[in-house]
């Protein structure tokens, strides 16, 4: 781990860590990090290399707020110890701490040398609180219901509406199903879609906008997550069991609400999930006001079970204003200046973020909080070879030398069109060089959001964002199939995993009566992946059906099943492979229901 330099606060209201007087240098293992601007007045106190005997005392004092008393909370082997205080800070305030420890051992171990005693201080922002009025500006409207024609209907899924999507070209299924978030349409929630084209699986959200589903892995399962909420009011992360069921809801700490842009799995079984919080700040050596306002971009670590904060990261507290290309605002809007949009966790537990607007990718080191490296743009660690620079990226991900990037390149514009890049560093050289650039055709120029996934296969998958497209590239950059949503719908990422479920809720059925005398059976079952044939029940007593009907192959998310006669009393079973019955619907009856 290396050392970073972190400069002291001063007051919240003329912060700037690159116009700042002398910094200091600094490697405590402690959160707030040391010289953070803008903790929240409910911020606890994190040792997170030390345990609860390392500690003799701990000492918090704010400026205004003076002496605070709080308990030493246990947060695990890996994540140490926190001081939750009893009240809140005070907005605007400074808070000092003075931790006394059991011997020079636990000061070596916190990143000072031999230490027995750790002091260090923070600010508490002053702002709006944890809903920033630019996102709030952000939020697009929904635009008007699309016609029938547009929509997918089923009718043993009356209630499900989905969006229609057209594949063109081939996708090999050994990469898995595709994960996208049906996003202001007439029915909008997360959807899993076979190689194929065919629905998998489908939630219609009532409350809010679904954003970036994906498969991840929690306490060794298959999981679904993705974050649902309303950028003005709140946000909420989701992980769902490979049955639909809800497993944990994540929320914001700290008084943040969880944002729509990012949320990993760690393999410890944490979730890193990132907030946007308004602070006051002084713009004037920017052009803008004294006491104008900020967007800082905040990174939580959070214990899923339990929904406790294990590490905090505040960008304001280590890139400097003066790195964004977003245009300073005056009056009440608030400078978005860096745009946090990705998180990875490294193998060494350090991150890769992306931040939009200050067109860079960073290394961010864990225990201290310092930036390692950045790429890209005005402050870049590294030489930036020839087609390797990127505009307001999304979704940077590091794959041993190589980082691929959504290179969106617009609003404003920047490029003649967006792309995906794959990037080589060679830190020994510091150098960075372009293994290939994906783009679409015809043309597209997203002007947010986007992604882009290396695959097991080497193929490339891209999500371009507020266009209605995803599409997948050979490695040498031949574009092989797209997928593209019919109405104006769009998904903020799209990706592709492997996926197998199998709902704990049972089939659905319904019969439509056909001209010939006969009915036909409609057979689904939302979000199965294993089913292969349907068997049809008969009987004249509902509890005494045989399978006489017919057996069908599953054709997609819904199998018409004709029967020439119309039996009193009809179920359906699932077959997966060899036969085996994975699941069997209600039984209906004549007269026909659920369809007409």
């Amino acid at each position: 781990m290396l050392a970073g330099t972190l400069v002291a606060a001063g007051p919240a209201s003329s912060f700037d860590t690159g116009a700042a007087g002398a910094s200091t240098r600094m490697a405590l293992h402690v959160m707030p990090f040391p010289g953070t601007p803008d903790a929240t007045p409910v911020s606890q106190i994190i040792f997170s290399s030390l345990r609860a005997g390392d500690l003799r005392s701990v000492q918090v004092t704010g400026s205004r707020s003076g002496p605070h008393r709080g308990r030493l909370v246990t947060l695990g082997h890996r994540d140490g110890v926190a001081f939750d205080p009893v009240r809140e800070f005070s907005p605007g305030e400074l808070v000092r701490v003075t931790a006394t420890l059991r011997s020079p051992a636990e000061g070596t171990l916190s990143g000072d040398l031999g230490a027995r005693t750790l002091r260090f201080h923070f600010q508490i922002g002053v702002g709006a609180g944890a809903t920033p009025r630019a996102l709030r500006s952000a939020a697009t409207g929904r635009p008007p219901a699309p016609g029938p024609a547009r929509l997918q209907s089923f009718h043993s899924e009356p209630d499900l509406h989905p969006p229609i999507v057209k594949f063109t070209g081939h996708l090999d299924a050994r990469s898995g199903d595709v994960f996208v978030t049906a996003q202001n349409g007439a029915q909008p929630g997360p959807m899993i879609l076979d190689p194929k084209g065919r629905l998998v699986w489908f939630a219609p959200v009532s409350r809010g906008e679904p954003m970036n589903l994906q498969a991840q892995r929690y306490r060794g399962q298959r999981v679904l997550t993705w974050w649902v909420g309303k950028f003005r009011n709140w946000g909420q992360d989701m992980v769902l069991s490979n049955s639909y069921k809800t497993l944990a809801v994540i929320h914001g700490a700290n008084g943040l609400n969880a944002d729509l842009h990012e949320f990993q799995i760690t393999g410890q079984g944490t979730a890193l999930i990132d907030a946007y919080r308004e602070t006051r700040t002084d713009l004037s050596s920017l052009g803008g006001p004294h006491h104008g306002y900020v967007l800082d971009c905040i990174i939580q670590e959070l214990d899923i079970k339990t929904g406790r904060l294990l590490w905090e990261w505040h960008a304001l507290g280590h890139v400097p204003l003066s790195a964004s290309h977003a245009p300073v605002t005056g009056g009440s809007a608030p400078f978005d200046y860096f745009h946090l949009n990705s998180i990875q966790q490294l193998s060494d537990g350090n991150l890769i973020i992306s931040a939009r607007n200050t067109w860079s990718v960073y290394e961010i080191n864990r225990q201290t909080g310092s930036v390692m490296w950045t790429l890209g743009s005005k402050l870049s660690s590294f030489r930036m070879g020839p087609g390797t620079n990127f505009e307001w990226q999304h979704t940077a991900r590091l794959s041993g030398n190589r980082l691929s990037v959504f290179d969106d390149g617009s609003a404003p514009q920047e490029e003649p069109q967006s792309s995906a890049k794959v990037l080589r560093i060679n830190q020994h050289a510091g150098t960075v060089s372009l293994v290939r650039r994906y783009t679409h055709s015809p043309s597209l120029s997203a002007n947010s959001a986007g992604s882009a996934q290396i695959l097991p296969d080497g193929n490339v998958f891209v999500g371009w964002g507020p266009e209605p497209d995803f599409s997948e590239y050979t490695p040498g950059g031949r574009q092989i199939f797209n997928g593209v949503f019919v109405w104006g719908t769009a998904t903020y990422r799209a990706f592709r995993f492997p996926w197998s479920a199998q709902p704990t809720a049972p089939p659905k059925i319904a019969l439509v009566p056909t001209s010939d005398g006969g009915v036909t059976v409609y057979a689904s079952w939302n979000g199965a992946t294993d089913v292969q044939r349907w068997q049809v029940l008969e009987g004249t007593l509902p509890g005494q059906l045989t399978a006489d009907g017919p057996r069908s192959t599953r054709t997609g998310f819904e199998t018409p099943i004709h029967l020439p006669n119309r039996p009193q009393f009809v179920a359906v079973q699932a077959l997966g492979t060899s036969g085996r019955v994975l699941g069997t619907s209600s039984t209906a009856s004549e007269p026909p229901v659920g369809g007409s």
